[in-house]
């Protein structure tokens, strides 16, 4: 059997690590691993997976999706940003 090198993604998850860097230093969390992990794993809970298939040749087109959910995503950062400022687990 031969493997065509095509890779599924997670297109919510990949939008979620891309942004949440940006809003963990503009509102303050402490960017410890644990910190964005569990921020980005609150913010993930509460979205839809979205999930395409690439070949691996191909790259992950960002700006198509990320101007098609980037409200939701930035919503839900924020959210996970704020929930995790007040109960840190670290």
């Amino acid at each position: 059997e031969e493997r065509d090198e095509s890779n599924y993604i997670n297109v919510m998850q990949a939008l979620v690590r891309e942004k949440t860097p940006k809003y963990i230093k503009l509102l303050g969390v402490c960017p410890c691993s644990r910190c964005v992990a569990d921020v980005e794993a609150l913010a993930l809970s509460h979205l839809d997976p979205k999930y395409i298939v690439l070949h691996k040749s191909q790259k992950f087109p960002y700006s198509v999706y990320e101007s098609h959910y980037n409200a939701a995503v930035t919503s839900q950062i924020i959210t996970a940003c704020r929930v995790v400022m007040e109960n840190p687990r670290h």
